[in-house]
Order: structure tokens, then sequence, then C-alpha cells
């Protein structure tokens, strides 16, 4: 198992940055920090594929987190936590002076996202999308009528993922796991929490520098996937495996959204091709963004149960989930918890990832231990557990 010092420190910063899901930061349209973040990486990616900002916006996607995330959490420690932390350290210092170039465009961006929220919030059920449109393209105060064609498709971009603030995760609603809390995740939340942990896990496993595999991997490029995978969604919503909808007819479903939603954006070729690469595991990237993805919602499975969110076992009448045999052999072998479900669903996923074997160690840990103890460094070795076997 790779040292538990690692997975402590990615598990301990994941668990401080899901506080961006829960801070709510626009109180009457009861939006997270999250959400806020969110909106402002897709104006980033939007912007950038019509005008090159910025030589490498997946950078600027880390940075917009990481400054969030220490104004949250002020006495966070990052030299001392992250191997990376002296790095992150220094973005989140240079990006608080506004003096470089990227300091600016993410100033610039979180403005954008604030001013668009409010104007989609306030007009958005009134106006007809063609009025919509018209005082969206305002906001970004285009010189020329080729600018206006192209901040025409930025808000057509950023008004569909819009969506994705306002639609909570399926997996969380009263059909599925029926989280005991009035405010539940949405889309936007879980979007910014895989990179989160992307970032974490680059820290303390640096995907740039294996020795033993060639991963050919770009975290940024990995951050910038991530941050709009789940665009399909904003056409067809949140679809889980049980929802009676087979793995062949979800992902025809999702290609042709993924097409419509991008738009005609000029980078959309090749927006294009990382989306269809994510569905089909094709690089090494898009492996990592994967495993990401499912991870990710593993921990958040794990929040819940450690924060007593989650409905007993025997609390679970309307969940779509029990209709599984795979969980019902679970039942029968000894799971107790809603995450031993999530766990021992998911455990094959990760298990026989020789490249990334970091996941399946990760995955043991979490299940042995409540993620709000690590912070106290408190972390237990995996327990064997008799009459277990889920």
């Amino acid at each position: 198992m790779q040292k538990l010092e690692e997975i402590k420190n990615t598990l301990t910063f994941y668990t401080q940055a899901n506080k961006l899901k829960t801070t709510i930061i626009d109180k009457i349209n009861n939006y997270s920090v999250a959400d806020h973040i969110f909106g402002s990486m897709i104006l980033a990616i939007a912007i950038d594929s019509e005008f090159k900002e910025t030589d490498n916006v997946g950078k600027l996607l880390r940075i917009m987190l990481l400054d969030d995330f220490s104004r949250l959490n002020p006495n966070y420690n990052f030299v001392d936590s992250l191997k990376k932390g002296k790095q992150y350290k220094a973005e989140i210092d240079e990006t608080r002076l506004l003096q470089t170039k990227e300091s600016k465009l993410i100033f610039k961006y979180k403005m954008l996202d604030f001013s668009l929220t409010k104007l989609i919030s306030e007009q958005g059920n009134s106006l007809e999308y063609s009025n919509l449109l018209k005082e969206g393209v305002k906001i970004f105060m285009p010189k020329n009528a080729e600018e206006y064609s192209k901040y025409e498709e930025i808000f057509r971009f950023y008004y569909l993922n819009f969506r994705l603030k306002n639609k909570i995760r399926s997996g969380w609603d009263s059909k599925h796991w029926n989280i005991n809390s009035e405010r539940i995740e949405r889309i936007s939340e879980h979007i910014v929490g895989t990179i989160a942990l992307a970032i974490a896990m680059d820290s303390e496993f640096d995907y740039n520098e294996k020795l033993n595999f060639d991963r050919n991997i770009e975290i940024d490029e990995v951050n910038k996937l991530l941050a709009i995978h789940e665009i399909g969604e904003t056409l067809i919503g949140d679809i889980t495996p049980f929802d009676g909808i087979t793995p062949e007819e979800k992902k025809k479903m999702e290609h042709k959204a993924m097409i419509n939603a991008v738009g005609n954006l000029s980078d959309r070729k090749r927006i294009i091709k990382m989306l269809f690469d994510f569905d089909d595991l094709i690089t090494n990237q898009s492996i990592l963004a994967h495993f990401l993805d499912k991870f990710e919602a593993d921990l958040q499975s794990k929040l819940y149960q450690d924060s007593g969110l989650h409905h007993s076992l025997n609390d679970q009448s309307n969940n779509c989930v029990f209709g599984s045999s795979k969980v019902q052999q679970m039942l029968k072998n000894g799971a107790q918890t809603a995450f031993d479900i999530w766990y021992g669903y998911d455990i094959d996923i990760y298990k026989d990832s020789q490249d990334f074997p970091e996941f399946v160690n990760m995955l043991r840990v979490v299940r042995d231990n409540n993620l709000f103890d690590l912070s106290n460094g408190v972390i237990k070795q995996r327990v064997k557990q008799k009459n277990m076997n889920f």
C-alpha cells in the first residue's frame, strides 16, 4: 500500500475542500462557493476556446479552486500538508496580488460569473432566450460584430452549463439514497470536487514523474476535462446505473448531448474529442479522469455517512439501487451501511489497475476511517473484518 501519509494528505485536503460545496455564497439562489467556482471555470474554458487568453486554462482552473479553498480554510498549512503545497501557496499569493495576467483573468471570470448568474437568476424565467442572449452578451462588452458572435457562443455554452448549478446528483435523491439533508450535492459541486481531488492526488502521487509507467499525463488537462465531463447532463440529466438504461444506450444519449451542448465553439472538435476519449477510456488522462469522477462520488458518500446523513439499510424502501442483484448479494455478505454498498459496488472499478493502485488503497482507508478525523491526524490501517465479504 502507498504510504499512509500520502493517502491521509489527499483525503484531508479533499475533506476540507468539501466545504466549497456546503458553504453558501448566494443565499437568494442557494448557490455554494463551488457553484460559483464551476461557473467561473466554464467561462474560462469557453472564452479560451474563442480568444485564447491564456496558454494553460487548466492551470487557471486549479488556481481558482485553491484560492477559494484557502479563503474557506485560512488555517490550512499548504507547505506542511501537501508535497506541492509550496507551489500551491505561491500560486495563491500571486493571485491575491492581482499583478499577473493569470490573476487578472481569474478575477475577470469570477466577476463575469457573478454578473451572468444575477442575470439568469433574475430574468431567465421572464425573458425569451433570444432576449436573454442579448442581455448576456452585453455583459461581455463586445467591441465589434466578430466579438459579438463569439460571445453569443460563449453565453450559450455558459447558459447550458448553468443548469448544472440547479441539478442535484441523482444518486442522492428520493429515488436513490434519499440523503437526509435539506440541501444535497449539485452536479456542478461534484465537478468541483473531482478537480479538488485531482489537485491533491497530483501533489501526493505526482503523475508527471512516475518512474515505472509512462503515463503521459498533464494534470491541468485533466482539470479541464473534469470541468466539462458532465456536459451531457445539461440536456439529459444525471443517469445512474440503476435507472433502467443500459450503458450502451446511456453512452449514445450522452454523446449526442455532448455534441449539442458544445455547440459551435471554435475549439469544438478538440473539446468533443476529449469528451469521447473520456467515455471510451482512450488515454491515460481519460482513465485517470474516469477514476477521479467515480472516486469523488465514493468520497461524497462516505462524508454523508460520517455526517449521519445516510439512512440505515433498513430504511431504503424507495431506493432503486436495491433492485440490483449485486447489491442484494452485498447485503447477504454482511454490508451494514450505505457506504458499504458504495464500497462493494465500486471497488471493482479500481482493484485491477496496476497503473493507478492508489485508488483501491485509498478506498480501503476511506472504508475503515472517519474522514472528519483525518485532519486531527487520526488514521487507521486496514482492519480485517469477519463476515464482511463485500
